[in-house]
């Protein structure tokens, strides 16, 4: 995105909107992370420690 506003800076208004989004659903990734591990600990009564949380790539081998 930075090299297309550097290269016509009539992108520049959209393409901080997209930078925008792209924040939002990282938190909004990290949220429903939250709430996945208090739901976790409310069944099971077991913290998920984060070194042991799955992550996708591990999951794509």
């Amino acid at each position: 995105l930075l090299t297309y506003m550097m290269g016509d800076p009539r992108t520049i208004t959209a393409c901080a909107h997209l930078l925008f989004v792209a924040k939002n659903l990282e938190r909004i990734g990290d949220h429903a992370t939250n709430i996945a591990e208090i739901i976790h600990y409310e069944i099971t009564g077991e913290d998920m420690i984060s070194a042991d949380r799955p992550k996708t790539d591990a999951l794509r081998l």
